[in-house]
């Protein structure tokens, strides 16, 4: 083997040798990615936040960073691994009592991208106790479930029986809601509905325990009656032949509630009588107009209407084409 051959076996190996270890000291891909997190308060009347507390979680995976709120602002850079996380924020005071938080925001972590999120933080939820009123409801033994309604939200309570309170406490945030209370029996279906509530306005107020004592509108129902008895059959109803019909003729009863007369006609048994008159007569006769090719039988029929529309007895007469 001639010296030029081993000159290039050896560079040959010494520049794979170079390329190998170029690789093995590759510096690795980051599995982490800053997540920076702004945040800007405006408030006024409420204690001073003086902590920010900053969640980012996924299942049961957190991470968590606390920065201090200055003038109201507050920043953090957090190293989050690549993947989908929520990220949530709370403001505290000296106490660690909450009071404002965010929404959680989903926020999607990338290789070698930092991301920025600016939060908007609202008043911290409070606790609205509503407590349901039943003591003067005429349903209060078998009212046993409620939906409480804050404007699109539904709350369901359920008791187990008439004598355990119906009441819930709801966490919600601050602002004006439309509200009612719907009540319900064994069931949230429809036909178990008993009272369907009446809207109106209510304020729940920042970093505030609110109490509603709600009870069930009802009004008073009047019931007057009074005792009507059937007016007499119509006496003396006739018919007589007439070129143009049937004219039909009674005698007027004589009864203080009577408002006028209807007058019915049957043309087979086998039907009902059906109403010639649409409203009440004030006369004693009508004529009831045929056709040529009308039935050859007809069972006719009048009864007085008394002023609040009850039709008396019945007169009948039978009527046979010559």
């Amino acid at each position: 083997m001639s010296n030029r051959t081993v000159g290039y076996i050896l560079l040959l190996a010494v520049l794979v040798f170079s390329a190998a270890l170029s690789a093995c000291t590759r510096t690795p891909l980051s599995a982490e990615t800053p997540l920076t997190v702004l945040g800007t308060l405006a408030a006024s009347g409420m204690p001073e936040a003086t902590e920010a507390r900053i969640v980012v979680s996924r299942n049961k995976h957190v991470v968590e960073e606390t920065v201090p709120v200055i003038n109201n602002e507050f920043a953090a850079t957090i190293q989050v691994p690549v993947g989908e996380w929520t990220v949530s924020v709370l403001l505290v005071d000296a106490d660690g009592i909450v009071l404002y938080q965010s929404k959680s925001q989903t926020v999607q972590m990338s290789l070698d991208q930092e991301q920025l999120l600016e939060i908007v933080l609202r008043p911290a939820d409070s606790q609205v106790h509503v407590n349901i009123d039943l003591k003067d409801y005429v349903f209060r033994q078998v009212a046993l479930r409620a939906r409480i309604h804050f404007d699109d939200e539904i709350y369901e309570v359920i008791r187990p029986d008439s004598l355990t309170p119906l009441e819930t406490t709801i966490e919600i945030s601050p602002g004006s809601y439309e509200f009612k209370v719907e009540l319900y029996t064994e069931s949230f279906r429809v036909g178990d509905r008993i009272s369907p509530g009446v809207w109106q306005v209510i304020h729940i107020s920042e970093n505030e325990e609110v109490f509603i004592d709600w009870s069930p509108a009802s009004e008073g129902l009047s019931v007057i009656g009074r005792v009507e008895t059937l007016l007499p059959a119509p006496a003396d109803f006739r018919f007589q032949h007439s070129a143009d019909g049937v004219l039909l003729t009674w005698s007027r009863v004589n009864h203080y509630e009577a408002a006028g007369y209807f007058l019915f006609a049957q043309t087979s048994p086998l039907e009902r009588y059906e109403l010639l008159t649409s409203v009440p007569l004030e006369e004693t006769s009508f004529l009831h107009a045929l056709e040529p090719d009308h039935a050859l039988d007809i069972n006719y029929a009048v009864a007085a209407v008394s002023t609040s529309g009850l039709v008396g007895y019945y007169s009948t007469q039978r009527f046979s084409r010559p």
